[in-house]
């Protein structure tokens, strides 16, 4: 029942597959500047692009021997790194959340 809902309103809103927001799979081509090829024809630019937490580096906090240390965590995107990343409803913005 809910799993009809869910399918009408998602084809009561139209238009293509392509205008919906999806998972899809890229690679780093360059880091300065930030390109990432998402198919055979399309390199996204920074402009395209928001990087989460898991692909870049990052200052955090943690308690050692009962103290807080200042750490720096490296995750950030190398040249040849495989992407995973959150089209958004249309395709005009790219959020990248993880390395594969």
């Amino acid at each position: 029942m809910a799993g009809q809902w869910l399918l009408s309103q998602l084809k009561s809103k139209g238009g293509k597959d392509a205008d919906y927001a999806d998972v899809v799979y890229g690679t780093v081509v360059s880091t300065a500047p930030l390109q990432i090829q998402y198919s055979n024809s399309m390199i996204l630019t920074s402009s395209f692009l928001t990087l989460g937490r898991a692909v870049s580096d990052y200052e955090t906090t943690i308690k050692i021997d009962g103290s807080d240390k200042k750490v720096k965590i490296k995750n950030g995107l190398r040249s040849g790194d495989h992407v995973a990343m959150i089209r958004g409803d249309g395709g005009q913005t790219f959020y990248v959340f993880d390395k594969l």
